[in-house]
């Protein structure tokens, strides 16, 4: 298939900026609280074809007007796909990026659970730049309670680091990891790895898993921000912490922002999903519940009621209005559409968490100062190691299906939260594709 040749829907992907790929239903892991309940490879599940991959492709990199576009490759596990794959995959990635003059940055990721990171896939990732972004919960004793392998993810991060690959990591807060906190983030702060912290929601493999408190939730946060502060360490507090300081310093947020820390998230509108037999999504969230089912890539006809069903997908009910006089909307990160549906309770927490952070933000101005005076200094100094080293900084890779994302996966965590934006600090415009594919 040559990339921009195909039916062409009748639906708008112009804003589209993070496309996540579900290549493959199956796992050879099997978490407890797995949101997509995926197959074992035992009982191979579905797989995406060549076909499915490049018609996905060329509809939307070939429909986007970004100038940016992340392209992240989920599962299941993806790593259970062949490389030559991969390498066809990417390849027409690129190729349709290049036919497409409004995309001036391509970034390829993949969302993995490292336990079959062989060298020949160290390879491919080093080529291709992929950003690869993981789950491990804090030290492997208390990872492996809910998560497996993870004395072996722990070795594969560390891998990577001094591969110059640096993964974003995903540590779920739950009822295990919660009692042993003080462990979980001197863990995380010695490790220096780039983490983002989620609370388990209660979804998909993991339903019955325990929700924890919105008291339990802020006081977590709250010690990832007493920690970070006495730390050199600022990855502790991960992407959404760091958006959270900043709206309650500034004072300012843009509120019509479609991401998922939006008011409105952006599922849908600038990003989108993709599952291993063509169907098509609002994000990678959304693909165990069939009201939300956009249409296929393999069915261009099948896109009609893509507008009708995502306007159902992002109906709120009575309770959002409490939003509009809430003071903590200024730092409020709004929850995730797709798991509200499934766990109710998981947006009352989340709700109560933000609130008393929001006060505790109010009652020690002087600690939310220091926070972002360190990571604005950080990031000068991270701007001028990027101009230096002449490549863009790495992906926000979606959550792995946890609430809430940073994006999804997605998250979002960072690749390297030591070079958290992909900026360009000189403003020159970045290399064409596939010179600089990231």
């Amino acid at each position: 298939m040559q990339p921009g040749v195909h039916n062409k829907p009748t639906v708008d992907f112009r804003q589209i900026r993070m496309v996540i790929a579900k290549v493959t239903s199956s796992c050879n892991l099997r978490c407890r609280y797995c949101c997509a309940d995926a197959i074992p490879v035992t009982q191979p599940g579905a797989t995406m074809t060549m076909e499915t991959h490049q018609r996905a492709a060329t509809m939307l990199i070939g429909g986007t007007e970004s100038d940016e576009l992340q392209w992240i490759f989920h599962g299941g596990e993806p790593m259970l796909l062949p490389i030559p794959w991969y390498e066809e995959a990417i390849e027409f990635c690129i190729t349709a990026a290049e036919a497409n003059p409004r995309i001036r940055r391509l970034t390829i990721g993949m969302q993995s659970n490292l336990t079959r990171l062989t060298p020949e896939y160290l390879q491919l990732v080093k080529k291709y730049r992929i950003q690869i972004g993981t789950s491990l919960d804090g030290p492997p004793r208390l990872s492996d309670v809910y998560r497996q392998a993870g004395k072996r993810v722990e070795e594969t991060i560390e891998l990577l680091m001094r591969e110059d690959a640096p993964p974003g990591v995903i540590a779920q807060i739950n009822k295990n990891t919660i009692a042993h906190m003080d462990e979980v983030v001197d863990y995380f702060d010695k490790k220096g790895f780039a983490v983002m912290f989620n609370a388990t929601c209660p979804t998909g493999r993991g339903m019955n898993v325990e929700n924890l408190t919105g008291e339990e939730l802020y006081n977590a946060k709250r010690k990832l921000l007493e920690r970070a502060d006495q730390s050199a360490n600022l990855r502790i507090l991960g992407p959404d912490l760091l958006r959270q300081l900043f709206f309650f310093h500034t004072g300012q947020r843009d509120m019509a922002e479609r991401n998922c820390h939006g008011y409105n998230c952006g599922a849908g509108v600038t990003l989108i999903g993709v599952d291993p037999n063509g169907d098509v999504w609002p994000c990678g969230r959304s693909t165990d519940a069939d009201m939300s089912k956009l249409g296929n890539v393999n069915d261009p006809g099948s896109l009609r009621s893509y507008e009708s069903t995502l306007r159902s997908f992002h109906e709120k009910d009575l309770w959002y209005l409490r939003c509009f006089g809430c003071a903590a909307k200024l730092i409020c990160l709004f929850g995730c559409t797709a798991f509200d549906k499934d766990s109710i309770s998981t947006r009352e927490i989340e709700c109560l968490a933000t609130r008393l952070l929001h006060q505790y933000f109010w009652s020690h101005p002087e600690l939310v100062e220091r926070l972002v005076a360190r990571f604005q200094t950080h990031m000068e100094k991270t701007a001028a190691e990027v101009r230096e080293k002449k490549h863009a900084p790495p992906f926000l890779p979606m959550h792995t299906g946890h609430h809430p994302c940073s994006s999804a996966a997605t998250a979002m965590v960072l690749s390297a939260q030591a070079r958290l934006h992909p900026i360009q600090p000189d403003g020159t415009e970045p290399a064409r594709i596939p010179q600089t594919i990231e």
